[in-house]
């Protein structure tokens, strides 16, 4: 299928045979063509077809009514329907009155059809372009469906969010670990202004400090020992687009100096450069941790925090959304299933149950995670005395005001339930060491020290 699959095209060519023929090359390429003989039964059609043709493509020398008449009825009922004709070297004439009418396009005949393709193409790139984003906005619209779930509360959020999106100002998402703030911040991106731009994520917490800076900001050829070429840096990779930084307070003093003066200046500065390079971009910040409390302590500087806090989002904690774990539980697992390529088990009141007594301290992360180890082991039907088997045992967490609920006792040790979620995943994937690894959302490295700790290596 070639990028116009899907559009809709009149096609007006009174030879039968060569009609004909690249009518079905065109389908073949996922079109949707219409057929007209001349240009008085094409403009019969168009009146009738609804929805009405993305593209037309007509001959120029045809009987009863020709492809100018044609071109300037159409332009009478819509003006900004594209027009394609095709000519022959002998039609100065014609051309010159399709020139007048803005045709949007010409192909010589014979008709080469792969210049043909090229010039659909070209013609109709900005409705191409168009329908593009608004597959990325449904698909990000499905993603925040998922993550944020039905419940009012979330609702709120969803509500504060989508105008955020628009937004070009700094932006603040709080919440505990596993609560969904960078997926909440590809969505933002996906769904914003700026979602054909970089969307580029920098976990400060997982940089080293003496790296940083250089990773950060770039820097020039021979600005430190070891800097033998020149090196961009995350910032201006992500100009024109979203840089997500996430755990910025684990940042130094001298890194949230640094881009405090990017949000003021809009510039960077490489290391070793003399002038500072002007960037465009949105930032999104991401912490969970109280940020007032490591201003007081001196850990983050107050300044930063007053520049990026004014527009902020509080994702709650999954404990304190009970109503939709359930449901969200439920979408992970059927993603997993797809992605495994198995039918979603049937589940009882029991395996609800289940999900609704554990505590989640790793929020959205960790139901995920136990969705789709449920997924490699689970059977053709779920109970909470059956998954409670392979569904990792978690200690209540420590988290204030939250009561522990005696949750159920492993019938496996930690050991043995590791092994069997891996050999599971290695026979879902039929021993592909790296797709096993992807199904349990485990780092490849990591997988292989879990292979040879159980000897499945």
């Amino acid at each position: 299928m070639s990028e116009l699959q899907g559009i809709r095209l009149l096609y007006v060519e009174d030879e039968t045979d060569l009609r004909q023929r690249i009518r079905i090359m065109l389908e073949m390429d996922g079109l949707l063509v219409t057929e007209a003989e001349n240009g008085d039964q094409a403009l019969k059609l168009l009146d009738g077809m609804s929805p009405p043709p993305d593209l037309v493509l007509s001959d120029i020398r045809m009987p009863i009514l020709d492809g100018l008449r044609l071109a300037q009825q159409i332009r009478n009922r819509n003006a900004q329907l594209p027009i394609i004709l095709c000519t022959a070297f002998t039609d100065a004439e014609y051309l010159i009155e399709a020139i007048k009418l803005g045709i949007n396009g010409f192909v010589n005949k014979p008709v080469d059809y792969e210049l043909l393709v090229r010039e659909m193409t070209r013609v109709t790139q900005l409705l191409l372009q168009q329908r593009k984003i608004a597959q990325l906005e449904q698909e990000a619209e499905r993603s925040f469906d998922r993550l944020l779930g039905a419940s009012p509360q979330m609702h709120q959020i969803a509500q504060q969010v989508r105008r955020l999106a628009t937004a070009s100002y700094p932006l603040l998402i709080l919440g505990e670990t596993g609560s969904g703030k960078s997926h909440l911040a590809r969505l933002i991106h996906d769904i914003g202004p700026r979602a054909s731009k970089p969307f580029v994520t920098v976990h400060l917490g997982g940089l080293p400090e003496s790296i940083a800076e250089a990773e950060l900001f770039g820097h020039t050829k021979g600005a430190f020992s070891g800097a033998t070429s020149s090196r961009q840096g995350l910032f201006r990779q992500a100009n024109g687009g979203t840089l997500f930084l996430d755990d910025i307070d684990t940042g130094s003093h001298a890194i949230q100096s640094k881009i405090l003066h990017i949000l003021d200046t809009r510039q960077v500065t490489p290391l070793g450069a003399d002038q500072p390079v002007p960037v465009d971009l949105r930032i999104i910040t991401a912490s969970n941790q109280d940020l007032t409390k490591a201003v007081r302590e001196q850990r983050f500087r107050q300044d930063l925090y007053y520049r990026i806090e004014n527009l902020s989002i509080t994702l709650p904690p999954l404990r304190q959304r009970t109503d939709e774990i359930v449901s969200l539980a439920l979408s992970f697992l059927a993603q997993a299933c797809e992605d495994l390529k198995r039918t979603v088990p049937q589940h009882d009141p029991s395996f609800e149950e289940l999900l609704r007594q554990r505590p989640w301290p790793g929020n959205l992360r960790e139901l995920k995670s136990t969705m789709q180890r449920v997924a490699v082991m689970a059977g053709d039907t779920l109970t909470g005395e059956g998954a409670a088997q392979f569904m990792e045992q978690i200690p209540c967490s420590p988290v204030p005001h939250q009561s522990c609920t005696e949750t159920p006792q492993p019938l496996l040790t930690l050991d043995e339930s590791e092994a069997r979620t891996i050999q599971a995943a290695l026979a879902a994937s039929n021993g592909r060491k790296m797709e096993a690894a992807r199904l349990l959302a485990v780092d490849y490295q990591r997988f292989k020290r879990l292979l040879l700790k159980h000897g499945l290596y």
